[in-house]
């Protein structure tokens, strides 16, 4: 019964000790000459939805054998 206690407390302990290391800042093995190195730069993503549809030219209608002439009633 005491070890299997002793194992689930290890068992969380490990856990627990394994997350917190996981999220834990590294610091650098030598310093940078630049102190902003390491910081990292706010990464914007495009458009999104219709504004960022892209916009095509509409072609001209310089052929007039398929010109058709309005009707005049």
């Amino acid at each position: 019964m005491l070890l299997e206690i002793l194992i689930a407390v290890f068992a969380v302990w490990f856990t627990w000790w394994s997350i917190r290391r996981m999220f834990r800042p590294h610091a650098p093995a030598e310093p940078a000459e630049d102190p902003f190195a390491s910081v990292g730069a706010p990464v914007r993503r495009g458009p999104k939805g219709r504004a960022g549809a892209v916009a095509v030219d509409e072609p001209e209608d310089d052929d007039s054998a398929d010109y058709v002439p309005r009707r005049s009633l």
